[in-house]
């Protein structure tokens, strides 16, 4: 089985991105990505496209989609607007091959913005995770919180970590967890997961997870962990330029 994590950037980089996605679908069982739009017309003002879940749907015939919003307003601040000021909605998406046994566990946010923590006071966006049961496998997709572009540990980033993971183990399956978590690798948000799961960017010595797009010296925010009873056949961070990330790829 091959599962493919991706953090878009909104499809902005459209026909590569599409491309690889088509090309991908040959061989790939589940795909996980962030930063996708959906139920738009158009693009954003960041250059995204609104309408690229169903875009991406039309490129993946035969395969189940699933979808968890980042929510608007006081909800979450990716845009900093109110829900009827958006004509999309904004968030993470999984894509299943269809002929597997698969079950949506529903996703849930990663945070609350009206708690109040004591060391950052500032704007919120994305944190949430989708969960997938697919043949004996819970395939967690993330999108880690963003804080003012902090990469390091906050209370409110080490308490999503321990959510995700009170998450993870309240389901009796082989773990699966991937996506962009908006960490840099010492951190303790991201130890927490390597003391329970194998952590396949350190394992395999992944340098960069951000490409040439990205052009800030902070190279890594995307991970995958499992548990480490899971055979692995192959894992890579191709340096694709279809994102300011790069995609991730793991066969088992």
């Amino acid at each position: 089985m091959k599962i493919i994590s991706l953090n878009t950037w909104g499809c902005r980089i459209t026909d590569p991105i599409f491309d690889f996605i088509k090309e991908s679908s040959e061989d790939t069982e589940i795909f996980c990505f962030q930063e996708i739009s959906k139920n738009g017309n158009g693009k954003t003002e960041k250059g995204e496209l609104k309408d690229a879940y169903e875009q991406i749907s039309r490129l993946l015939e035969g395969y189940t989609g699933y979808f968890y919003g980042y929510g608007y307003g006081d909800e979450s601040h990716y845009y900093d607007k109110r829900k009827d000021e958006i004509d999309f909605q904004f968030g993470i998406a999984c894509f299943v091959r269809g002929n597997l046994n698969q079950e949506s566990k529903g996703g849930i946010p990663l945070y609350d913005p009206k708690e109040i923590w004591s060391d950052y006071s500032g704007r919120f966006a994305a944190g949430v995770v989708l969960a997938v049961q697919i043949e004996g496998y819970l395939v967690l997709n993330v999108h880690g919180m963003w804080q003012g572009s902090i990469k390091e540990d906050t209370e409110a980033k080490l308490a999503q970590s321990r959510k995700i993971i009170e998450l993870s183990e309240s389901f009796n399956a082989k773990k699966i967890i991937c996506g962009d978590f908006n960490l840099l690798p010492h951190t303790k948000s991201i130890e927490m997961f390597g003391d329970k799961y194998a952590d396949l960017i350190k394992e395999y010595k992944i340098k960069d997870t951000r490409g040439n797009l990205y052009t800030k010296d902070l190279r890594y925010s995307d991970y995958f962990f499992i548990d480490n009873d899971i055979k692995i056949n192959s894992f890579s961070v191709p340096n694709l330029e279809l994102s300011d990330h790069l995609p991730m790829l793991l066969k088992i």
